[in-house]
């Protein structure tokens, strides 16, 4: 189990999120480390990074070679 993910959403009841596996909604998110920086400012927060590479949401690609898919998977969680 992952620590950072894995354990809070344990501890919430969220038995299918912050793990890779099987049937689980994983989110991804693969980037450059050497080529990483945040770009986003207080007055332009919705900046994409530089240096991402891909992001999947639900295991849909929402980000691929540093662009927006335009496809969305991610869903409002409520208990």
């Amino acid at each position: 189990m992952f620590r950072l993910t894995g354990q809070p959403a344990e501890r919430i009841g969220l038995s299918d999120r912050g793990v890779l596996r099987e049937g689980a909604r994983a989110d991804v998110a693969v980037f450059d480390s050497g080529l990483f920086r945040e770009r986003g400012t207080v007055f332009e927060p919705n900046v994409l990074a530089e240096g991402m590479r891909l992001v999947l949401v639900n295991g849909v690609q929402t980000l691929r070679d540093g662009e927006l898919t335009g496809d969305r998977a991610g869903m409002v969680l409520r208990r």
